[in-house]
């Protein structure tokens, strides 16, 4: 056991590397634009040579992809990791990783969607906060707030509180816990193996993107069935539209459907659950601090990261 490892704050001039361990690259375009969101930030980039070559849905063979993340993890010149995209490939890696490595080096990794994966077992594998926020290629896409918190997170500001409008679908006692979760597919496919997160005590947030009810269903259905679901002390849904042009009747029952599955797989817990917060695949997707221990707040809807140290939270 042990206290939360906090990597630096990053500072002008810092090089940031951009690393594809799942998805590969799809829009050289987006690559570019985003390469520009954080050069404007005041970062350097490390960005390959040769940029990944594809296969099939995976951007390099699981060798490739896992050398790479370590390779920038070892590079002193390296401060903080950035997903290319999501997509899929996290889950193939994770007996090819060093966690010991991301302990002893501790470095921001910066990610979402399948990227989930590593974010949370980095956080409980090797007791390093992580950031949930955009990937290289969404930044082009994300609105102003996502931006700037991206940006205050990476420079040391992520305790700094949330209080965005969201619906407080169950009330309750403010709780306190470690933040984690993130893709609702992408961590559901833990469930059984030797990397299944444990969210007993966590505020545990979820979202996913192009997924039918009946696939929402089954996902927190099994979540629940794992005993996962009600060890959370809080839960906060984000977006789970199906896609960009998602209209607004289709996506507020879709999230109100949602909402009503998890009050029923939680019933009787008195938890509290929040709906429509600002975290998934939409333009407005603000970066949250995986492991910092965070006060859910129903009462004022605040969710307060705290800036201190969280004993007991990882194993060695």
């Amino acid at each position: 056991m042990g206290a939360l490892r906090i990597p630096p704050p990053l500072r002008p001039g810092d090089t940031v590397a951009i690393v594809a361990p799942a998805g590969g690259l799809v829009d050289g375009e987006r690559l570019r634009n985003g390469c520009s969101v954080l050069t404007e930030m005041g970062f350097e980039l490390a960005v390959p040579d040769r940029l990944w070559p594809g296969l099939g849905y995976l951007a390099d063979t699981d060798e490739a992809r896992a050398d790479e993340m370590i390779r920038a993890w070892r590079d002193p010149r390296v401060k903080a990791l950035i997903a290319l995209r999501g997509g899929f490939g996290a889950l193939r890696l994770l007996d090819r990783l060093d966690f010991t490595l991301f302990a002893r080096q501790p470095k921001l990794l910066i990610g979402f969607s399948d990227i989930s994966i590593l974010l949370n077992l980095v956080f409980q594998r090797s007791g390093l906060l992580c950031l949930h926020g955009p990937v290289v290629t969404t930044l082009p896409l994300s609105d102003s707030d996502a931006r700037e918190r991206l940006y205050q997170c990476l420079i040391g500001n992520w305790h700094r509180r949330l209080h965005e409008r969201v619906e407080i679908i169950r009330t309750g006692e403010a709780v306190t816990g470690p933040l984690m979760g993130g893709n609702l597919s992408s961590l559901v496919s833990l469930l059984g193996t030797p990397w299944s997160p444990d969210f007993s005590g966590a505020v545990v947030f979820l979202e996913d993107v192009n997924e039918p009810e009946y696939r929402l269903d089954r996902a927190f259905t099994q979540l629940a069935r794992s005993g996962q679901l009600q060890r959370a002390a809080g839960i906060i849904l984000g977006d789970f539209s199906m896609d960009r042009n998602d209209d607004a009747g289709r996506r507020g029952a879709r999230h109100e459907f949602i909402w009503s599955r998890v009050c029923e797989l939680t019933a009787g817990s008195g938890m509290p659950i929040w709906g429509n917060f600002p975290v998934g695949h939409g333009p407005r997707n603000l970066a949250l601090p995986i492991g910092a221990m965070v006060t859910m707040d129903s009462g004022r809807g605040v969710l307060q990261p705290h800036d201190r140290a969280v004993t007991g939270l990882y194993r060695d």
